[in-house]
C-alpha cells in the first residue's frame, strides 16, 4: 500500500467543494457521504496507541508502539499495565467516558446500517472476514478491559500530567503514566457498550463475546453497590478531564444494554425506575441517556415494559420536533442556537436524534433537516469550510493534533470542533473577537477550541455518514 495522503481520499467532485448557502443535490450527497465513510474511519487505525503502525498501512503518520510502559494508579505505589487503544484527540490521552462514547456510536451504526461498512479500510485486519469498524471498535473494547478493577469499578483515565508540546509524535511522550480513580461514570459507561459489544462479537469470536459479557455484569454489580463517584483532576494535573457529576444516565445507558443482552427483567426494572424523561436527544460524552433509548429501539429484543417504550417513543419524537422547528426558523439551516466548544458534534449528535426519530415514526421533516446538518458540515455554512480534513480546498489544514503538526499536514478524515463562540483558546480571542458566533472559527493549529479533534467527533460523524448513505444510495 502507498503512503497515505489527503489526495488518496479525495474525489474528483470535491473540487466542487460547498460553499456558502450552496444546495445540492441528493445525489452528489450520497457520492460524497459513501466516499469519506473509508477515511472517516480510518482516523480510528491512525490514532491507535501502544503498537506500532506500519508505514505501509500509516504512511506519513507511522510510528514506533507508544505509551507502553506501566502506569502508576494515582497516589499509590501500583503499577498497571495499560497499553492500547486509541488516543482521544489532538493529545495522547485515553480517558474511557469519550472512548465509550465513540464506541456506542459506532456499534450503533453498524447495527443500522452494516452495508456501510467494508473489509476493505486498509488497516492490519482487512480482509479477515470480519467487517473494519468491528475490527476498531474491538481494539478499542480489549484496552478498556484493562481499565476495569477485579471489584467491577473502571478507572476514568490513563495519562501523563501534562500535554506534551504541540508537534510531539506519540512515541516522543515518554513522561510519566498515570491511571486515575475509578469513577462511576466510567464505570457505567463501561458496562453499557461491553453489553452492547457482546451480541454483535457472538457470531465473530464468542469467547470474546463471553468476556465482554461478563465485564458488563461485574461493572454493573459495582454500580448498584457504589455510590456516585465523580472524577475531578488532582492538583498539577492538567489534560483532559471529562468530570460528570449526575451519572443517572450512564446507569440507565447500562441498564438498557445489560437487558438487551440477556433479557433479564432484573434489568428493564432498573432503565424504567432510572428514566429520565425529555433525555432522548442526550448523545453528548456526559449524557447519555440517549443511548440508552437508542439500544431499547435498535437491538433485537423488543422492550416488555409498554409504559417505559411509550414514554421513550413520545419524548424521542417530541425532541425531533423541537430539533426540526429549529432547523427550519434558522437562516443556517441547523438546530443549535448556541456554538459551543465542540458545537459539529452537538450538531451531529442532533441528527442522530433524527434519524433514531425515523426509525420509530418515519418522516421526510426528520430527514430533510438530519440532510441539512449533515450539508452544513460538508460545507454549506457561513464560512464555506469542509469541517473534514483532506475532503476538498475549503477543508482544515492546521488542525490542533499532534500527529499532524508533527508531520506536517492534516490527517486526512478527521472532523474539527468548528465555531466556539465562547473563544476558549488565545488564537481565537486574538483573531476571531467581534465575529459572528457562526464564524468563530479558524484553521491553526494554536486554536484548540475551534480545531482540534477527538475520536468522539468521528464517531457521531462516522454513524451519520453510514446511515445518510444508506438512506441516499
Amino acid at each position: 500500500m502507498e503512503s497515505i495522503t489527503n489526495q488518496d481520499i479525495t474525489p474528483a467532485f470535491y473540487g466542487m467543494h460547498l460553499g456558502k448557502n450552496q444546495a445540492h443535490g441528493g445525489i452528489q450527497r450520497g457520492l460524497m457521504t459513501q466516499s469519506l465513510i473509508k477515511p472517516v474511519g480510518r482516523m480510528f487505525y491512525l490514532q491507535r496507541c501502544g503498537v506500532a503502525l506500519d508505514a505501509a498501512y500509516a504512511g506519513v503518520f507511522s510510528h514506533p508502539a507508544c505509551h507502553t510502559a506501566p502506569a502508576r494508579v494515582f497516589g499509590t505505589d501500583t503499577f498497571l499495565h495499560v497499553s492500547g487503544g486509541w488516543h482521544d484527540a489532538g493529545d495522547y490521552g485515553r480517558y474511557v467516558v469519550p472512548a465509550c462514547k465513540a464506541v456506542a456510536d459506532l456499534l450503533l451504526a453498524f447495527r443500522a446500517a452494516p452495508e456501510a461498512f467494508g473489509d476493505d479500510w486498509g488497516i492490519p485486519e482487512s480482509g479477515n472476514g470480519v467487517a473494519d469498524v468491528l475490527d476498531e471498535v474491538r481494539f478499542e473494547l480489549e484496552w478498556l478491559f484493562k481499565m476495569q478493577r477485579d471489584d467491577g469499578g473502571v478507572y476514568h483515565k490513563v495519562t501523563c500530567a501534562y500535554f506534551p508540546d504541540i508537534a510531539a509524535n506519540p512515541q516522543d511522550e515518554t513522561a510519566d503514566l498515570f491511571v486515575f480513580p475509578v469513577s462511576t461514570a466510567a464505570t457505567g459507561d463501561f458496562s453499557a457498550v461491553m453489553a452492547m459489544a457482546a451480541p454483535l462479537y457472538e457470531s465473530i469470536d464468542r469467547t470474546f463475546s463471553k468476556k465482554c459479557l461478563r465485564a458488563s455484569v461485574n461493572a454493573y454489580e459495582f454500580l448498584k453497590h457504589s455510590k456516585p463517584l465523580s472524577f475531578h483532576n488532582p492538583s498539577g494535573v492538567i489534560t483532559g478531564e471529562y468530570g460528570d457529576e449526575t451519572d443517572a444516565d450512564e446507569r440507565y445507558f447500562a441498564a438498557c444494554a445489560l437487558y438487551q443482552a440477556t433479557g433479564q427483567a432484573y434489568y428493564l426494572s432498573d432503565a424504567t425506575a432510572l428514566y429520565q424523561g425529555g433525555r432522548s436527544a442526550d448523545f453528548g460524552w456526559a449524557d447519555m441517556g440517549g443511548y440508552g433509548n437508542a439500544v431499547l429501539y435498535s437491538g433485537p429484543r423488543i422492550c416488555e415494559d409498554d409504559f417505559l417504550a411509550g414514554r421513550v417513543r413520545a419524548d424521542l419524537l417530541a425532541t425531533a420536533e423541537r430539533i426540526c422547528e429549529r432547523t427550519e426558523k434558522s437562516t443556517l439551516g441547523i438546530s443549535i442556537t448556541e456554538f459551543l466548544w465542540g458545537s459539529n458534534m452537538y450538531l451531529l449528535n442532533h441528527t442522530m436524534t433524527l434519524l433514531m426519530a425515523n426509525d420509530v415514526q418515519a418522516s421526510e421533516r426528520y430527514l430533510a433537516a438530519a440532510r441539512s446538518h449533515l450539508d452544513y458540515i460538508l460545507g454549506n455554512n457561513p464560512l464555506g469550510v469542509n469541517f473534514i480534513t483532506g475532503a476538498g480546498d475549503s477543508s482544515p489544514k492546521q488542525p490542533h493534533h499532534r500527529p499532524s503538526a508533527a508531520a506536517g499536514r492534516a490527517m486526512p478524515g478527521m472532523l474539527v470542533g468548528g465555531p466556539d463562540e465562547g473563544l476558549h483558546d488565545l488564537a481565537a480571542k486574538t483573531l476571531l473577537s467581534g465575529k459572528p458566533a457562526a464564524e468563530r472559527y479558524i484553521d491553526s493549529v494554536e486554536s484548540y477550541s475551534t480545531n482540534e479533534t477527538a475520536i468522539y467527533w468521528n464517531s457521531v460523524l462516522l454513524h451519520v455518514l453510514a446511515r445518510m448513505s444508506k438512506l441516499d444510495a
